[in-house]
């Protein structure tokens, strides 16, 4: 749903322009724009439509008209922005230190006309277009029961299956439930009766081994010996009620499944079949929930265990966690050599390999069989090992990104982003299982305290790019025409006239985010020289400056600024009037004799500032008679009481941080 994103963003461009208290707008430029933000709400109300079609409904036209839409949009923002951009720089050039900015958006009325008239028909379009996707084919009855070619061979994971084996078997009629996590769930409930279900859930990250889990405990012989009856159903994005039941009816029963010509028959017929009859049912890969097959089943007899990659709390669930290192090491060693694991010779850096794959089972198993045809020297296994991009890890992550990410977000209501973040982020974490918690060890592209998986950060990345959000630098041949974010995880790659020419001739006009991350940069880099006109984040935190670059204080629609620089901050700082974010820190922190160092007094004027992380730099006192009275009353002013009167000051300052 990149257009629903795209529509946030605009919403939210619009927004800082009506709102800011240092433009004054020249009426009636709020009722020029504000139709096309109306636009936008509507819009996204079609947009969140799509939530609610099954996930076996086929995309392909509804996700180019998506496309369709988001581009429309990027492109009137870019307008908006511009014009926003084009009145904003010649009154800095002309009056220093101004408070407030004149912007008259007049001029945009026929483009907000077009820009709405355009996206009425759109959204009309895609209304249209959801109501007639069509169904994808179902998998016929034979491959939906034949679970023959499923590995149950497990390395790790001995006590997940013990309690998943113990809990199917459990006969007193009360169910012990296990913790879904002891992150997302403090309080534990001992039991639950039959009477509030007879299932139980395997979950956890795409690739853990669910299935592999879910097919060891259907094989273990004290479950064939306790369980009389026992069906297999891969349920995948498509299988309706009615084909779930003939599939454990053409397990259990199938000399009677062709008489069976209505639901009603079918579930008369199988409950009859199953009458005394202990029965396990495994629901394999289940996408959508009907929980009318286990109402339909007894539930005094008959056990379900169903694997999915989404968790329901309110149910018993047993989360199958990574493996360890010692568990993928022998895991790695056993697929590509058998039993007798890795030769001496290639141990230690079948370890490291081993490691790269972060305990997905399925990133350990792809790799091996890549690196099984391939030769098996230490010379050779050392590059795999140790080379960022090494083509056996590129060729995994291509063969198993078949997933795909989708959407932006934005608060409900009175919600506010801090508490709206995280709610999202532990749903994805928890619930969908895509991020990793407080792991050791780093990752390629992102922090090693909360990340999404390696494996699934290449299936990002890769639609990312895609879809002209994000693309992460890796080449100075890279193609980054259009993108609307830039990062680069190794700023040398400025230093190339071919990079620093791509970006400057193909997106930096229109990119909102530049980050350079990776290893620290000690040489300033020539990000001020490829005009960013309507930049809105630069993390630059990994590059040192000698110097504030003046360019970068022309980017008028900067809310995020994160730099590493020694010399003091210019006056003009306060000429980025949308500035929310304000972080500096310095390469040598070197404590000076004598005067301190002060953040420029117009540090006051910035009213749109929510945080300031400040190193080896001082706040001035403010500017404000009134201001200065009062804390002149306060007498002896401690830090907390100080701080009060910088957030009256400041009214959208929540955080502060200086040392």
């Amino acid at each position: 749903m990149a257009a629903y994103g795209a529509a946030t963003s605009v919403k939210n461009t619009i927004q800082r322009i009506l709102r800011s208290s240092r433009i004054s707008l020249v009426p009636p430029s709020q009722q020029v724009l504000q139709p096309a933000y109306e636009a936008m709400v509507r819009l996204q109300k079609v947009l969140l439509k799509l939530d609610e079609t099954s996930c076996s409904k086929i995309r392909t036209k509804v996700n180019a008209l998506d496309d369709r839409i988001k581009k429309v949009i990027w492109d009137f923002e870019d307008l908006v922005e511009s014009r926003y951009s084009d009145q904003i720089l010649p009154q800095l050039e002309s009056v220093r230190d101004r408070l407030s900015f004149l912007v008259d958006m007049q001029s945009l009325q026929q483009s907000v006309d077009c820009f709405i008239e355009r996206v009425t028909v759109m959204e009309a379009e895609y209304d249209m277009e959801l109501l007639n996707m069509p169904e994808e084919d179902g998998e016929p009855l034979s491959s939906r029961i034949d679970f023959g070619g499923i590995n149950s061979n497990m390395v790790g994971l001995s006590q997940e299956f013990e309690q998943v084996r113990d809990y199917l078997i459990k006969d007193d009629g009360k169910w012990l439930i296990y913790r879904l996590s002891e992150e997302v769930e403090e309080e534990v409930r001992d039991y639950i009766t039959d009477d509030e279900g007879n299932w139980l859930l395997v979950t956890g990250m795409a690739g853990v081994g669910k299935t592999a889990l879910a097919k060891k405990i259907f094989d273990d012989p004290s479950i064939q010996k306790h369980f009389e009856l026992r069906a297999w159903v891969k349920v995948g994005r498509k299988c309706e009620f009615d084909e779930t039941l003939r599939c454990i009816l053409a397990q259990v029963d199938p000399n009677i499944l062709s008489q069976c010509r209505t639901n009603e028959k079918l579930s008369g017929v199988l409950e009859e079949r199953l009458k005394d009859k202990k029965c396990l049912i495994v629901l394999d890969d289940v996408w959508e929930w009907d929980t009318r097959v286990m109402d339909t089943l007894r539930k005094d007899k008959v056990r379900i265990l169903l694997t999915s990659r989404k968790t329901i709390r309110e149910y018993p669930v047993q989360v199958v966690r990574l493996l360890d290192e010692s568990e993928s090491k022998k895991l790695l060693g056993q697929e590509i050599f058998g039993e007798e694991g890795f030769p001496p010779y290639l141990d230690k850096v079948g370890e490291k390999i081993s490691d790269k794959c972060e305990g997905l089972p399925l990133m350990i198993v792809t790799v091996a069989k890549l690196l099984s045809k391939e030769d098996m020297s230490p010379q050779y296994w050392t590059d795999v090992a140790y080379k960022q991009h090494n083509s056996i890890f590129v060729d995994a992550y291509n063969q198993i990104s078949e997933l795909s990410a989708e959407g932006f977000l934005e608060p409900i209501g009175q919600q506010t982003w801090e508490n709206f973040m995280v709610e999202r982020l532990v749903e994805l974490g928890h619930r969908y299982h895509l991020f990793l918690f407080e792991l050791d060890g780093s990752s390629w592209f992102s922090k090693k305290e909360f990340r999404v998986h390696s494996c699934w950060q290449h299936l990002c990345r890769k639609e990312a790019s895609k879809i002209k959000f994000l693309h992460v630098l890796q080449s100075y041949d890279d193609d980054m025409k259009d993108q609307r974010r830039l990062c680069v995880h190794s700023n040398t790659l400025f230093a190339f006239k071919e990079v620093h020419d791509s970006i400057k001739s193909d997106c930096a006009s229109t990119a909102r985010s530049l980050l350079c991350l990776g290893t620290f940069h000690q040489y300033p880099v020539p990000i001020h020289a490829m005009d960013f006109k309507l930049l809105r984040v630069l993390d630059a935190l990994m590059v040192r400056f000698y110097h504030i670059p003046l360019e970068i204080l022309k980017y008028v629609c900067l809310n995020y600024i994160a730099l590493t620089c020694n010399t003091e901050l210019p006056n003009s700082i306060s000429n980025l009037c949308q500035l929310q974010v304000l972080i500096i820190t310095k390469c040598i922190n070197i404590k000076k004799r004598g005067a301190l160092s002060y953040m420029p007094v117009e540090i006051w004027d910035m009213q749109e500032l929510q945080h300031i992380h400040v190193v080896g730099i001082d706040l001035p006192t403010p500017n404000s008679d009134a201001t200065l009275d009062k804390l002149s009353s306060l007498g002896g002013v401690t830090a907390k009481s100080f701080t009060r009167e910088i957030l009256k000051k400041v009214p959208n300052l929540k955080e502060l941080f200086f040392r």
